[in-house]
């Protein structure tokens, strides 16, 4: 399958006009699931849609952003739902000298979608199959529940009909902020919780750039099967 560098052009490549609404929602979350592997970029959770397609890489938050838009271009009702999750989840991904920088409790948002008059909530486009795959091997092995950006019980694959989640958990949940509509400005506000020290990770992602990012991927890559 071709790889394309927009919102529009994942929606043309995918969309089946002869296909159910389910249908086509459920092949647009595969295809950004696979072609945009979990991890990180530059911009962190700032990266708009077309900025983390382009990079290839992405986590929760910048997959949640496009998500939404390329459901959106389809015709599709979306809204980002933003929760707080305890940073665990994230322990073997980041590495050892990293992980330490981020603070216990984490910003996480996951989708709401309308899909043939019904609302859903899912995150399973975010965990890129070889890195479920592999990440639940070793949790598995160590006798961990949750660990290297999943849980041992997660999924990453959707229906359409149900809600599913690849990271996010209602018993995991420490916080629940809603929908939020302006992302941008919740970066600002106090619930948001990507800081260490008063400074946001997209401040430090940016001054880290591609090179600093780079190692993080590394590790997530050598994650996969």
């Amino acid at each position: 399958m071709t790889v394309t560098s927009t919102v529009e052009g994942i929606v043309e490549q995918i969309v089946d006009p002869s296909a159910s609404e389910r249908d086509n929602a459920v092949a647009l979350h595969d295809y950004v699931r696979e072609h945009v592997k979990f991890g990180f970029n530059d911009l962190f959770d700032a990266g708009d849609p077309e900025y983390t397609l382009a990079f290839g890489v992405g986590h929760c938050i910048p997959k949640t952003r496009l998500m939404a838009a390329v459901l959106r271009s389809a015709g599709y009702e979306t809204h980002q739902h933003f929760v707080v999750l305890p940073k665990d989840i994230l322990r073997g991904a980041i590495p050892a000298g990293r992980y330490w920088m981020i603070p216990r409790e984490i910003s996480h948002s996951y989708l709401e979608v309308q899909i043939e008059g019904v609302w859903r909530s899912v995150d399973t486009y975010i965990i890129d199959t070889p890195l479920l795959v592999g990440a639940q091997e070793r949790l598995a092995a160590e006798g961990r529940r949750l660990g290297y950006g999943v849980r041992v019980d997660s999924v990453n694959e959707w229906d359409g009909s149900t809600d599913a989640f690849s990271q996010f958990d209602p018993d995991m949940m420490i916080e629940d902020h809603g929908r939020i509509e302006d992302i941008d400005a919740f970066f600002a506000d106090r619930r948001y919780r990507n800081r260490v020290l008063g400074v946001s990770f997209n401040t430090m992602f940016k001054l880290m750039g591609r090179r600093g990012v780079a190692p993080i991927n590394a590790a997530i890559d050598d994650i996969r099967r």
